[in-house]
């Protein structure tokens, strides 16, 4: 079990034979991304009170009651980020499989959904390297020491969503965690005397929570939707391990600690008018008390995040012209993270743009382009601009076709 695990665990979050990644995914959980898919990030959008007929929210179960074909959703994402420090510039990026999730329309008429799926929550992938010199009393040893860390967190979710009443929709899922975090810190001298050594620090991590959502319509225009994870205990496996390369073998501590991730709550209004949407979305987490990956210098905080998003829902078929078929996304994010770092809170600003593409029958290609700069310029701190390209394809058709009443 734990090794199929490790397939999922690298294949998901972490890095494809990448360059690396954000300084800052190095903190706690590291990158923290509840939403998945190509069209909320064209739209800046977490999938609370953003329904579609075709994409399916990991942050709000109840927007599935909102699908109308059964569909299966997998997609790819490329990172580019240019890390500004006091020392010079570096670009770095880093890509990684965005899961595979299912979504089994049941009853469409009162909205009953059934939803599988694996995906990653957080990634980790950065590559530091420092030059390091050592004064002796007859020469000046020079080097560099280099941190790479690589891993996150995976979800797999089993949920069910329907509507409650014409204008209340509800979903909840059941979402076991698990994931590896590895870190290899190596220190080099360039002197022919010296040897290198490496510190390896593994972490194998699981837990489970839930996944609640709802959605309120009082108007065929208007939408109030909620969502909420219930607090994660997490178990971890943490092995560290010491080689030197002028001895045997090498050395390894093992032990087993447990930290708790906080509860997340988000809440959003919708604005619709034929296939038009207006969005705005808030979401909330207390990280103060997480206690796990915790660097000197650093302490974690609140996490805020607030998003406003426009869409043109995409319409397959029929006698229209391609570009009326077309569905387009554009948003505007802020969110302060859940981090301080030297006495100061790094928060993120982006702007998205995305288009989501017909392809015949009800499958669906969505594009999505985020730009944005992370951290700011100050002594002990770096700043990022990052540019981020998703691609999601969903494809889907009728299986469950109710049958005549009379």
């Amino acid at each position: 079990m734990r090794y199929l695990l490790l397939t999922f665990a690298v294949v998901l979050p972490t890095l494809l034979r990448a360059q690396g990644g954000s300084n800052y995914s190095t903190i706690g959980i590291g990158d923290f991304r509840p939403a998945i898919g190509a069209l909320y990030d064209g739209a800046s959008s977490y999938g609370i009170a953003l329904p579609s007929t075709y994409t399916i929210s990991t942050v709000n179960p109840a927007l599935w009651t909102f699908v109308q074909t059964t569909r299966l959703q997998g997609g790819y994402r490329f990172h580019q980020q240019l890390i500004t420090a006091g020392v010079g510039r570096r670009a770095q990026n880093n890509g990684k499989v965005e899961g595979l999730i299912t979504l089994f329309a049941i009853d469409t008429a009162q909205g009953w959904s059934l939803s599988w799926g694996f995906y990653p929550l957080t990634s980790v992938n950065a590559a530091i390297a420092v030059p390091v010199a050592v004064p002796l009393p007859e020469e000046h040893l020079k080097g560099n020491y280099r941190f790479l860390t690589t891993g996150g967190i995976s979800t797999m979710h089993l949920g069910l969503a329907t509507r409650l009443t014409p204008s209340i929709g509800a979903g909840v899922a059941i979402r076991y965690h698990f994931g590896l975090f590895q870190t290899e810190r190596t220190t080099t001298f360039q002197d022919s005397w010296t040897a290198p050594d490496t510190l390896t620090v593994t972490d194998w991590i699981s837990g489970a929570n839930l996944l609640l959502g709802i959605w309120y319509r009082p108007t065929l225009n208007w939408l109030f939707a909620a969502s909420l994870t219930t607090p994660t205990t997490f178990t971890t496996d943490q092995i560290w391990r010491y080689a030197f390369v002028n001895t045997y073998g090498d050395s390894t501590i093992e032990r087993s600690l447990r930290w708790r991730l906080p509860a997340t709550f988000g809440f959003g209004i919708a604005y619709q008018w034929n296939r038009m949407s207006v969005a705005a979305e808030g979401f909330y987490a207390d990280f103060q008390n997480l206690n796990y990956r915790l660097p000197t210098g650093t302490e974690f905080q609140a996490l805020y995040r607030a998003s406003l998003s426009l869409r043109r829902e995409a319409r397959a078929g029929g006698s229209r012209s391609y570009w009326n078929q077309l569905g387009l996304s554009a948003g505007v994010s802020w969110q302060r993270l859940y981090y301080r770092t030297a006495g100061h809170p790094i928060s993120e600003a982006a702007l998205s743009a995305g288009m989501s593409l017909p392809l015949g029958s009800a499958a669906i290609l969505d594009i999505a382009c985020q730009s944005g700069i992370r951290g700011k310029r100050a002594p002990r701190l770096v700043q990022e601009w990052f540019g981020r390209f998703t691609f999601t394809l969903s494809i889907g058709e009728r299986w469950f076709i109710p049958s005549r009443r009379r």
